[in-house]
């Protein structure tokens, strides 16, 4: 496999582009539109994939191990730019030099700086370590595979394949020793990959030929590693025990939807003793008392084999290590792991666990093929639903089928609407409170006279309907408060803490308790669970005997009792205005066909959120209302050995005690 036509490194080219000069009123390319150069520009992400995706609407390059870096030329001077928006120019004046030699006007160029060892092949230590030199190594190559713009045209609307052939004329006559062109490599991607993980690469970048340019992580392109490897935060470390001088070992995070810290586990191999001794020395700089991951020192889970904390410094979370690995735990944590270097490119906060495509199983957006799971096909599954995270249409499949067994109780014979949103989070979203039984396969149909003048409402009665509705992409299930048995008789009483602007989730929390406390002193048990929101929601379990407008009117007492006697922390009307560093307790959830979010349904934003049940204790430990997520919820429940609402369902309770203790009196019924 040849990959380079310098020093070894060989890269294939594709046809150039005609040097036909185009018109000045004259698009170049098909979609380019007249611009002006903007003055910074994020980076298009490529989403991870584990196996090759279909079709032949694909090129394919070399992944190459560097720092991402964007090139910006006006008027014949240029700069280099980091994916966190860093100007790095003085760090690389040979590059500056080159690139400003290429006759270019303006543009902006997409590409990676990589150093080259003797082989030819990208070498990330040897890349630090010409860093830690100035930057002055002659091995430094810049290898350029994007053009989104180019002498007063933006092309990121253009196809992928016709921004190519625009760059590679570019660099048929401009191409320097040092910043070059990064070519598609021809012929059967399968193979191409298995050679290049052979020569110890990283792997290939797989685009789509008809793709536009976009500043986000997209599923047009794919990544196809060799072995897992992402960035992780650097938030602790244990010196080596027979020379304390030296890292024995670092202990590693990311960051969470919600931007919590989180643990990943830790490294303990990868590094040389000079390497040991300087990360050392760097760490020892930013050692604190404070543990940076949110809840404390991370207890081992199953899958430790080393669960002593005692010797660990804890360090300001903000030295990136780039480390590879061979797999996540369920509890999150990663195994196998290898240090690979520190990455001063990238900022901690953006360091998050790299979401998995479902381009990684053979189908990948915009192709017509799909993926097959328990529940039948999925269409457009490697499509993108949340580009915050990354996250799937067939993420959010399997997030259903795994917590299907656990939502089931919480939607059995309950009326359900549907919150769906073809295009994701970001798309336009429409509510569905009645049945499209071509869509949805297997839903239950309720007779008409339940809710007269109405549409016969739809019931979710079995995990084949809630797998149907998750690929017909229904994101959100909300439910009634009844059952189709006693439908005009709650079974359900349900507190939704909704905080305003400027309240804490300390602030939730402590409300979420007195809420709790108050229903206590009603007599009145109930459970928690979060939002996948911003808050939580407290149900209490109720006899099917009470009617709707009871329900309704004692929850509206006690909200407003909470009011009253805890001003500074309650409010009983909604808005905006009404709540700012409060909380209203929205007890509207309790009119007759208002829904709430079922308990294990994803949540239509971003981060994909998850309502999930909670054990009183907790509580604290949780980090917002969206603690959970898609990307976790189904490994959460895994390792659950107990139901947190296992007698949820064996405590009916009447509300007539409670009302008198309150003082409340329903109104009768007109006559």
């Amino acid at each position: 496999m040849n990959l380079g036509h310098r020093a070894g490194w060989k890269i294939l080219r594709m046809p150039a582009a005609r040097k036909t000069r185009p018109q000045p009123d004259r698009p170049p390319i098909e979609g380019a539109v007249a611009s002006e150069l903007p003055p910074s520009l994020a980076p298009q992400l490529a989403t991870l994939a584990t196996r090759i995706p279909p079709g032949a609407h694909w090129s394919y390059s070399i992944k190459l191990d560097g720092y991402r870096m964007m090139a910006r030329v006006e008027n014949g001077r240029a700069k280099l730019i980091t994916r966190g928006g860093h100007d790095w120019s003085a760090k690389m004046p040979a590059l500056i030099a080159e690139l400003e030699a290429m006759n270019i006007g303006s543009a902006w160029l997409d590409g990676e700086v990589v150093s080259l060892n003797a082989q030819g092949t990208p070498d990330f230590n040897a890349l630090q370590n010409s860093f830690d030199r100035g930057a002055k190594s002659a091995n430094l190559v810049y290898f350029v595979f994007e053009l989104p713009f180019l002498n007063g045209w933006d092309f990121r609307a253009a196809r992928h394949e016709d921004r190519y052939t625009a760059l590679a004329a570019l660099f048929e006559t401009n191409e320097q020793e040092h910043v070059r062109l990064c070519s598609s490599l021809p012929g059967d991607p399968s193979s191409i990959l298995a050679s290049a993980c052979g020569l110890g690469l990283e792997g290939l970048i797989a685009k789509r030929l008809d793709s536009p340019y976009v500043s986000a992580r997209t599923d047009t392109w794919l990544k196809l590693k060799c072995k897992l490897r992402q960035e992780f935060v650097i938030a602790g470390f244990i010196p080596r025990t027979d020379d304390a001088s030296q890292v024995g070992k670092l202990l590693l995070g990311v960051y969470g939807p919600d931007g919590t810290f989180k643990s990943a586990g830790g490294v303990g191999t990868g590094w040389s003793a000079k390497e040991a001794v300087k990360l050392r020395a760097r760490l020892s700089k930013l050692v604190t008392p404070k543990v940076a991951f949110v809840g404390g020192a991370p207890k081992p889970d199953r899958w430790s084999k080393n669960s002593s904390t005692g010797k660990v410094s804890w360090v300001s979370p903000e030295l990136v290590a780039e480390v590879e690995f061979a797999e996540w735990t369920p509890g999150g944590q990663i195994r196998h792991a290898s240090y690979r270097g520190l990455r001063d490119d990238k900022p901690a906060r953006e360091v998050v666990r790299e979401p998995q495509g479902a381009a990684n199983s053979p189908n990948a957006a915009g192709s017509p093929s799909k993926a097959t799971v328990r529940g039948g096909p999925v269409s457009h599954p490697g499509r993108i639903i949340d580009p915050t995270t990354g996250l799937t249409k067939l993420d959010l499949v399997l997030h259903y089928e795994r917590v299907s067994h656990w939502m089931q109780p919480h939607l059995a014979d309950r009326p359900c609407s549907f919150l769906r949103g073809p295009k994701g989070v970001t798309g336009e979203l429409f509510f569905q409170k009645h049945a499209d039984t071509a869509a949805v396969r297997g839903l239950t149909l309720l007779e008409p006279s339940l809710w007269p003048g109405h549409a016969p409402l739809m019931v979710v009665n079995s995990e084949a309907a809630l797998w149907s509705a998750a690929r017909a992409n229904v994101i959100e299930l909300h439910t009634w408060n009844s059952r189709s048995g006693h439908i005009d008789r709650p079974d359900q009483m349900v507190f939704d803490l909704d905080p305003g602007e400027g309240t804490s989730w300390e602030h939730v929390q402590e409300d979420a308790s007195l809420v709790r406390l108050m229903l206590q002193e009603l007599g009145l048990k109930s459970w928690l669970k979060t939002s996948g929101g911003k808050g939580l929601h407290l149900l209490v379990p109720l006899a099917p005997v009470h009617e709707v407008a009871v329900v309704k009117g004692f929850s509206q007492a006690i909200v407003e009792h909470l009011a009253r006697a805890i001003p500074s922390r309650f409010v009983s009307k909604s808005g905006p205005s009404n709540r700012v560093g409060r909380l209203f307790v929205d007890y509207l959830r309790n009119n007759r066909a208002a829904t709430t979010v079922a308990a294990f349904s994803a949540r239509a934003r971003p981060g994909l959120g998850v309502s999930m049940t909670v054990d009183w204790d907790d509580l604290p430990l949780l980090t917002s209302g969206a603690h959970w997520t898609v990307a976790n919820a189904a490994d959460e429940l895994s390792t659950r050995t107990k139901d947190p609402w296992s007698d949820y369902w064996s405590t009916p309770q009447l509300l007539s005690t409670p009302m008198e203790r309150l003082g409340f009196k329903p109104l009768k019924p007109a006559r």
